[in-house]
């Protein structure tokens, strides 16, 4: 007989009851943990149970379940719905936060909710806008938690989750695939602060009679002569472009991988605008071309020819001189001649002719099958290959773009689960996140050099009875160098998760941050906290900012108040706001002519505005000319007077707004939100007027001032004490009378 989880807030006979699944919920009920479980063996019926016992034993608190997507997370609100007993629970109402919820209904769900499921964006926001309180929730969920790494919003809510002042907190993240190394792994569990890692696979004695097994075929395709010869001219074309590069001692590997040549582009600007030689402008050409043959060499040997010829018609199009040199390379010509007479034989790809063959054959028996591609256009041409095949119903399932909405990919997933559609042609957007109904076949139509990608795609089958994969490979190309690395990174990944296993505490993983501890406070203690909130610094933030929030309520002793600023990103006291520009949007904001009007805002504004420019590169990530970026430089500094602050990053950035306003009220200046642009006061007007007479600026008007006391004596004065001033002369002394003397209506 099946036997059942039972506890006062799971509905009866609900849950089969497993062994595995029972030791991970007992071990992680009371210890921050990381559990890795194959997709389909019930990662949520986990979070179900240990979320069901937080709630039984502090009745007085809430759980919080996110997820990366809003598609996951309403599928994780019927999950829960679905087993937990509301009614004799009495634990309130399971509500869902997204974006689309406005703050003020967030906030009034925070309150009345026990069980809420969200975004981690939006959790993010409200962290940083002081609308949720962290300490009101027993448990926090972290579904997909290999994304907890860098700048991603999980690390920050992490973060502060375990800041808050209570002893009621734990965390539990949930994936499938945590990553092929040690410190990817002990990253998410630093970021987690987990003092517990579960992992089971298919092999775990526990977990062998709930898993179905998945056959995996390596399709291996041949790779036509046409197809060969056109790959052949494009890598001859690269080759002597490598040649060039590798002669100039700045590329040593004849095999460069795009990561290095954007890296290698980059460095390139920066020696063409230092050291004015062309032969850099060459260079930046020539990997910039060689980025563009890796691409068209991916596309005829993964892809086809058709998707080939309208990369080569964009080349056409861009008008750029990279592209334009390019394609005036003999060997490209050879190249576009022969791949537009195969696409006027209707050339296919071998690759196109076997999916078709193998989806036929899938789907027998009223069965479904999922056919991932990497690229849009693919997808097309595999649904048109498909849909003159009577028993072949396929449909087209992409990302979020040109009126492909989420409310029509839940009807596309509709469909296909109710059977009007029985092939799912997708691209990366159904690996994670969705709702995706279970499949007895899937399709890779290439392979990819990801192995937590590679492993969500397999997972979309196996799950309820034995499942099979076919990932089609060309022999010969960069579909085998894909193959290889996903084999050794898969491979390397299971030699860690092993060593996980065994001991967690032993593996060499060195966890960044351990959960801190929450000691008694002495009163000495509490005086030094209050004495700290006493000398907090207040930061006005344009809400439009989130990294630099997120950056600066890191930081401890700040109070951040996130708000629309009319001008500037960041009020620091009553007299300073600043402007925070990262190096693009600086260039931008020259080309599209915004900077000046900021500039002219900022100081009307403020007494004293401040310009950031944010990141490295400045004169070569955008193809400027050096002396346009000096001019708006030199304008903004010498026509505003605004001092410009160069930062390195975001962290500088936060560091400096932190000096900034330490300095501002540590001088116990007031801060006030500036709405509109200040008056000025009578000495710049003062100022102002005087500077309005030919050749008289700033520091020339305040001289005649401090000199003359008024307006009134200035312009009274004889043209003789005027050539007396500092800085006036014979000349401006005269054409200041004759402008103070003519009659306005007898000029012309």
């Amino acid at each position: 007989m099946t036997e059942y989880l039972n506890h006062p807030l799971l509905k009866k006979d609900t849950i089969e009851r497993r062994k595995y699944q029972e030791n991970i919920i007992a071990s992680c009920s009371n210890k921050n943990s990381l559990v890795v479980l194959p997709t389909g063996i019930g990662k949520t019926i986990i979070a179900i149970g240990i979320v069901a016992h937080r709630l039984g034993k502090y009745k007085d608190k809430k759980a919080l379940i996110m997820a990366p997507t809003k598609p996951l997370v309403e599928q994780h609100l019927k999950s829960f719905s679905d087993v937990m007993d509301i009614e004799t629970g009495d634990i309130g109402n399971f509500e869902i936060l997204t974006g689309k919820v406005p703050p003020k209904k967030r906030e009034d769900i925070y309150k009345t909710s026990r069980i809420i499921f969200a975004t981690p964006q939006v959790i993010e926001n409200d962290i940083m806008k002081n609308t949720i309180d962290l300490s009101q929730f027993s448990i926090i969920v972290f579904d997909e938690a290999h994304r907890t790494s860098g700048d991603y919003a999980y690390t920050f809510i992490a973060k502060r989750y375990i800041e808050t002042p209570q002893k009621e907190q734990l965390i539990l993240g949930l994936t499938a695939s945590p990553g092929g190394t040690k410190e990817k792994i002990g990253a998410i569990c630093g970021n987690l602060y987990c003092e517990n890692v579960e992992i089971r696979d298919e092999n775990d004695w526990d977990v062998k009679p709930y898993i179905k097994e998945t056959k995996i075929d390596w399709v291996k395709i041949t790779f036509p002569d046409e197809f060969k010869k056109i790959s052949r001219y494009l890598e001859t074309a690269k080759k002597k472009r490598i040649k060039f590069l590798i002669s100039m001692n700045i590329l040593t590997d004849t095999q460069p991988s795009k990561r290095e040549l954007l890296e290698l582009s980059g460095k390139m600007r920066g020696l063409a605008v230092k050291k004015q030689d062309p032969i850099f402008f060459k260079a930046i050409s020539d990997v910039a071309a060689c980025i563009k043959l890796n691409h068209a060499i991916e596309l005829i040997q993964t892809q086809g020819i058709p998707q080939l010829e309208t990369y080569i018609e964009k080349l056409k199009k861009d008008r750029t001189k990279a592209s334009m040199t390019l394609l005036s390379d003999d060997d490209v010509k050879q190249a576009s001649i022969l791949t537009t007479y195969l696409a006027s034989k209707d050339t296919k790809h071998p690759k196109l002719i076997k999916a078709k063959e193998l989806a036929i054959e899938s789907i027998k028996g009223d069965k479904k099958t999922i056919i991932f591609a990497h690229y849009i256009n693919t997808v097309d041409l595999i649904i048109k290959e498909l849909a003159d095949e009577k028993t072949l119903k396929p449909v087209r399932f992409i990302g979020q773009r040109k009126g492909n909405t989420q409310k029509k990919q839940k009807e596309t997933l509709d469909k296909f689960r109710d059977g009007t559609y029985n092939i799912l042609v997708a691209t990366s957007v159904a690996e994670e996140g969705l709702d995706i109904p279970k499949v007895d076949t899937v399709i890779f139509y290439e392979p990819i050099p990801s192995e937590i990608r590679t492993i969500q795609r397999r997972g979309r089958t196996g799950r309820e009875k034995e499942g099979k994969v076919h990932i089609l490979m060309t022999k010969g190309t960069i579909d085998e160098a894909y193959y290889w690395s996903t084999r050794h990174k898969e491979r390397k990944m299971k030699i860690v998760i092993d060593s996980l296993k065994k001991n967690f505490n032993k593996t060499g993983i060195e966890i960044k941050t351990n959960k801190a501890q929450k000691e008694q406070k002495s009163l000495k203690s509490f005086k030094r906290d209050k004495d700290r909130d006493n000398n907090k610094i207040k930061i006005y933030v344009d809400h439009r900012e989130p990294k630099l929030i997120k950056k600066l309520t890191e930081t401890d002793n700040t109070e951040i108040i996130s708000k629309q600023l009319a001008v500037g990103d960041v009020i620091v006291s009553d007299r300073v706001g600043i402007e925070r520009k990262e190096v693009g949007d600086f260039l931008q904001s020259i080309i599209d002519k915004r900077l000046f009007t900021q500039m002219t805002e900022l100081k009307e504004t403020f007494e004293r505005p401040i310009l950031i420019i944010e990141g490295k590169n400045l004169y070569g990530i955008r193809n400027m000319h050096p002396n346009a970026i000096r001019g708006a430089l030199a304008s903004i500094a010498c026509d505003f007077s605004i001092p410009v602050i160069p930062t390195r990053d975001i962290e500088d950035t936060k560091d400096m707004v932190i000096a900034l306003a330490r300095r501002e009220q540590g001088e116990k200046r007031e801060i006030s939100l500036r709405g509109t642009k200040r008056s000025k006061t009578k000495k710049e007007m003062q100022e102002y007027i005087i500077s309005g007479f030919p050749d008289i600026n700033i520091k020339l008007s305040r001289r005649i001032l401090e000199r003359f006391g008024t307006i009134k004596r200035f312009i009274n004065c004889k043209e003789k004490t005027l050539e007396e001033i500092e800085g006036l002369g014979k000349e401006k002394a005269k054409k200041i009378k004759d402008i103070v003397e003519t009659d306005y209506n007898k000029t012309d």
